[in-house]
C-alpha cells in the first residue's frame, strides 16, 4: 500500500504547490492594490494637495482648524475677551440646609427652564436641576468646609444676551442661599443732544462738533464735555460701554490759510466845476510785505475720551483709528465711585472723532437682583481681525472667515497671526506612503522572481517574520513574464517626464527629490539595491518644492493638459490606470488565481478517484491475502494430520 500510495503524495504535494501559488498571487494583489489605492489618492478630487492647515502663533489664545475649500492666507486676530457665561456662587450653607417645594424657573436668553421640586437636600435638588437643565443650565454643590456645602448654579451658553435669570421660586432659593440679593441699581445713557454738550476751555462756535442719528462728530482740536446731573453713583461691577471710530482727514482737506489782504484804503474823493468832475490823485500807504502762514503742526493725539469724578480727570483707554465703529468696554465701577461728566478732547489736527450708544450699567443686574457671588458673568467674545472689531456669543466662530473655524481661548493683549496653508505634512506623508508601496511591490517582485538571498538582505524594512516568510516564497515565480513586465512598466512610468505649469522646472520626480540615485555614502560607493528600481526620497528636497510650487507637484502627480476637467497625465494617474488590468475583476491576476482554482480543483478530484482506488485496491488485497492465509492454514492442518498418521503407524 506504501507503494501504491506514492502518486498520491505527489498529488497532494502538487495540490500544495497550488495552494502556494494562489496565496502568492492573492498576496501580490493586495500588495498592488496598496499602489494602486495610494496612487489614487494623489491625484483624484481628494488628494491631499488641497488639504488645509491653520496655524496660529500662539495656541494657549486660540487655535484654528480648516476645510479643503479655505483660503491660503494670513490673518492678524487679537482677542480683547472670550465669551462668557453667568456661573454663580452661593453661601456657604450648612449641610442640613433645605430646598423648599416650589414651581423653579430659570431663563437662559430666549430659553426657560421650568420644573417642579417637591422639596428635599441640596443635593436632590442640584440632581433634578441637571436632569432638567438639557444643554442650558448645569449646578453642582462642593463641600468648601468640612461642615458646609456651597452651591455653583452655570448656565451652559455664552454670550451677552444668554444672561441667566431666577423666576418664580428660584429667586426665593437664590435669596435664601445667599446666591441672589437686591439692588437698586438703576443704568446710565449719557445723552447726546446739542443742548447736552457744553464747552470745554472755550466757547461753542458752529462747526465745531455735529450730532446726526445719534451719532456725536467732533471736528479736530475741538473739547467738549457732557455734564451727568445729578452725577451718576457707581458700583464696582458696572461697566461702561461706548462704540468710537476716527476718520482721517486729508491735509487738501482741510482749510488752507491765506495771508490777510492789509489795509482798506478809503477813496480820495473828487471835485466839480461847471459840470466837470475832478478826482483826487489815491492816497499812497506804505504796507509790509505779507508772508504765508507756515500751516499749523500736525498733532496725533489718541488720548481723547476722559470723565471727571469728585473733581478729578479719569483718563479712559486710548482710541484706535478705524473706519469702522469699535465697541469699547471699560469696567468703569472699579476706576471711580461716580461720574459727573464725560470729557471729549480731540487735540487731532487731521483727525475727526464719532462716538455713538454711550452707556454705564451693572451686567449682572438680573431682574432686580444682582448675583452675590459671580464666578464669570455673561459676556460677548471680542476680537479685532486685521484692524476690524468682531463681536460674537460664542468661542467657536465659523462665520469669519470662509472655510475656517476658530476656537478662542483666551485673551490676548497682543496680536496672534493665523495662517492657513497647505498642510504640506500631509502631502508629504501621502507621497512617502505611494513610494514606500511601490518599493515593497518592486521587491515583492524580486522575491518571487530570484532566487538570490540577497534580495532579502537588501529589503531592510522587512520584520524578522516577514524575512523568513520571503524566504519561504524566494523565487517560486522564477521567470514570470508577467511580474517582469509588469516591474519594468512601472519603472519606466516612474522615471518618465510629465507636464506641468512649471515646464523643465517640474516634469519628473527627481525634480520633487524623489529618485533612484545609485551614489551613496561618503564615497560615492555603489549600492545595488537602488539599481532594481528601489525609489529614495530626499525629505528636506521634497518639503522646500511642496511648500515653493504646491500646484506643480500637485500636477506632476495627476494633470490635467487640455482643460476639460478630467485629469489625463501625472505619475500617479498613470501608475493606477496601468495597474487596474491587473487588480479589477476579471483582471490578469483574477484569471490566474482562477486557472489555479482549476488545476487545484481537477487534482484534488484526481486526489478522491485515486483514494478510492486506494480502498478498493487494499480491499482486494485483503481479500487476496485472506484467502492465502486460509489456504496456508489448511495446510498446516493437513501438514498436522500427516504427521500424526506418520506417528500411529510408527
Amino acid at each position: 500500500m506504501d507503494a501504491e500510495r506514492v502518486p498520491l503524495k505527489r498529488m497532494e504535494t502538487e495540490v500544495d504547490r497550488y495552494k502556494t501559488d494562489k496565496k502568492t498571487w492573492q498576496d501580490l494583489n493586495v500588495v498592488i492594490s496598496h499602489v494602486k489605492n495610494s496612487a489614487n489618492k494623489l491625484w483624484s478630487f481628494n488628494n491631499p494637495f488641497e488639504d488645509k492647515i491653520a496655524k496660529s502663533s500662539d495656541e494657549s489664545v486660540l487655535t484654528a482648524t480648516a476645510t479643503r475649500k479655505a483660503i491660503v492666507d494670513k490673518k492678524q486676530i487679537t482677542v480683547k475677551q472670550v465669551a462668557t457665561a453667568d456661573r454663580f456662587l452661593s453661601g456657604s450653607l450648612n449641610t442640613e440646609f433645605k430646598v423648599d417645594a416650589g414651581t423653579y424657573r430659570f431663563r437662559i436668553g430666549k430659553d426657560e427652564i421650568s420644573f417642579s421640586f417637591p422639596g428635599g437636600t441640596v443635593n436632590e435638588f442640584v440632581s433634578m436641576i441637571n436632569k432638567k437643565g438639557k444643554n442650558l443650565l448645569k449646578a453642582s454643590v462642593l463641600r468648601n468646609t468640612q461642615d458646609t456645602q456651597v452651591v455653583v448654579i452655570e448656565s451652559l451658553k455664552t454670550g451677552k444676551e444668554n444672561k441667566l435669570e431666577f423666576l418664580d421660586d428660584a429667586i426665593s432659593f437664590g435669596l435664601k442661599s445667599g446666591m441672589l440679593k437686591k439692588t437698586t441699581t438703576s443704568s446710565l445713557s449719557v445723552p447726546l443732544r446739542s443742548e447736552a454738550i457744553k464747552q470745554l476751555a472755550s466757547p461753542l462756535t458752529a462747526g465745531m462738533y455735529s450730532i446726526q442719528e445719534g451719532v456725536l462728530s467732533v471736528n479736530p482740536s475741538v473739547k467738549l464735555q457732557i455734564p451727568i446731573q445729578p452725577s451718576f453713583t457707581l458700583n464696582q461691577n458696572m461697566v461702561l460701554e461706548y462704540e468710537v471710530k476716527t476718520h482721517q482727514i486729508a491735509p487738501e482737506e482741510l482749510k488752507e490759510i491765506t495771508p490777510p489782504s492789509g489795509p482798506e484804503i478809503p477813496d480820495t474823493g473828487y471835485i466839480e466845476h461847471k459840470g466837470i468832475r475832478i478826482y483826487s490823485e489815491k492816497s499812497k500807504v506804505i504796507t509790509p510785505e505779507q508772508k504765508q502762514p507756515e500751516p499749523a503742526k500736525r498733532v496725533d493725539d489718541m488720548n481723547v475720551l476722559s470723565f471727571k469724578s469728585q473733581g478729578n480727570v479719569i483718563s479712559l483707554p486710548q482710541l484706535k483709528d478705524s473706519e469702522n465703529f469699535i465697541k469699547v468696554q471699560i469696567p468703569i465701577g472699579k476706576l471711580a465711585p461716580n461720574i459727573e461728566s464725560f470729557i471729549i478732547q480731540n487735540n487731532n489736527t487731521n483727525r475727526s472723532i464719532q462716538l455713538r450708544n454711550i452707556t454705564i450699567t451693572d451686567p449682572t443686574v438680573r431682574g432686580g437682583y444682582v448675583a452675590a457671588n459671580p464666578i464669570s458673568q455673561a459676556g460677548d467674545a471680542i476680537l479685532e481681525l486685521n484692524g476690524v472689531e468682531i463681536v460674537r456669543d460664542k468661542n467657536q466662530i465659523d462665520d469669519l472667515i470662509p472655510e475656517v473655524t476658530i476656537n478662542l481661548l483666551q485673551k490676548s493683549d497682543k496680536p496672534i497671526d493665523l495662517s492657513i496653508e497647505r498642510d504640506v505634512d500631509a502631502i508629504k506623508q501621502d507621497i512617502i506612503a505611494f513610494i514606500g508601496n511601490y518599493n515593497r511591490l518592486i521587491t515583492e517582485i524580486d522575491i518571487l522572481t530570484r532566487k538570490k538571498e540577497s534580495v532579502i538582505d537588501e529589503a531592510t524594512y522587512l520584520t524578522p517574520e516577514e524575512r523568513k516568510d520571503a524566504e519561504k516564497r524566494l523565487g517560486i515565480l522564477q521567470g514570470d513574464i508577467t511580474l517582469m513586465n509588469l516591474k519594468n512598466s512601472l519603472q519606466r512610468i516612474m522615471m518618465n517626464p510629465y507636464k506641468t505649469d512649471g515646464d523643465r522646472n517640474m516634469v519628473l520626480l527627481a525634480q520633487l527629490g524623489i529618485s533612484t540615485n545609485a551614489a551613496t555614502g561618503s564615497a560615492g560607493s555603489l549600492d545595488k539595491s537602488l539599481l532594481r528600481g528601489y525609489l529614495q526620497i530626499d525629505e528636506s528636497k521634497l518639503t522646500q518644492a511642496l511648500k515653493a510650487h504646491p500646484e506643480w507637484a500637485r500636477e506632476l502627480f495627476g494633470n490635467d493638459t487640455n482643460g476639460d476637467l478630467i485629469v489625463d497625465t501625472g505619475v500617479a494617474y498613470t501608475v493606477e490606470n496601468y495597474l487596474k488590468p491587473y487588480i479589477n475583476t476579471g483582471g490578469i491576476f483574477e484569471t490566474k488565481i482562477a486557472t489555479i482554482n482549476s488545476q487545484m480543483s481537477r487534482k484534488k478530484t484526481e486526489i478522491r478517484n485515486y483514494n478510492e482506488h486506494l480502498k478498493d485496491y487494499e480491499a482486494k488485497l485483503r481479500k487476496k491475502y485472506g484467502m492465502m492465509e486460509g489456504m496456508i492454514e489448511e495446510l498446516q492442518k493437513s501438514s498436522q494430520s500427516l504427521k500424526n498418521l506418520n506417528q500411529g503407524n510408527k
